[in-house]
């Protein structure tokens, strides 16, 4: 029997955030574009950045300011099952809305590059 994931915790700039059930993780690389010439389809290729999405709850003590979008950082996604995603040029595309229901903000990071590290 296999164990898929279950648990997403994220590290934005070294500190560890705790997220709620729903992150998403696409790796930055090529994508195939459709390009359609009379009754035919082609590809060509571009492209496509990673996207990270994830909400952490902003707690006791924390800065919303934290997440305000400026210069890259490292965001490294660790999964419950092992496997570690590390991009080093991660920046933050939209301020975070904090709600009142727990202090959730849903944030949405950009990166061109990343490691893999599997356990």
């Amino acid at each position: 029997m296999s164990i898929s994931v279950g648990i997403v915790t994220i590290w934005w700039k070294g500190q560890q955030y705790d997220c709620q059930k729903g992150s998403s993780v696409r790796l930055p690389g090529m994508r195939n574009v459709t390009q359609v010439a009379g009754r035919t389809a082609h590809r060509s290729q571009e492209f496509q950045a990673g996207e990270i999405k994830a909400t952490p709850l902003l707690l006791q003590g924390m800065s919303l300011a934290a997440f305000s979008p400026g210069d890259e950082g490292e965001l490294q996604a660790q999964a419950d099952t092992g496997q570690t995603w590390v991009f080093p040029d991660a920046f933050i595309t939209d301020a975070p809305t904090m709600t009142d229901d727990g202090g959730k903000m849903p944030i949405t990071w950009n990166c061109s590059t990343f490691e893999e590290i599997v356990n």
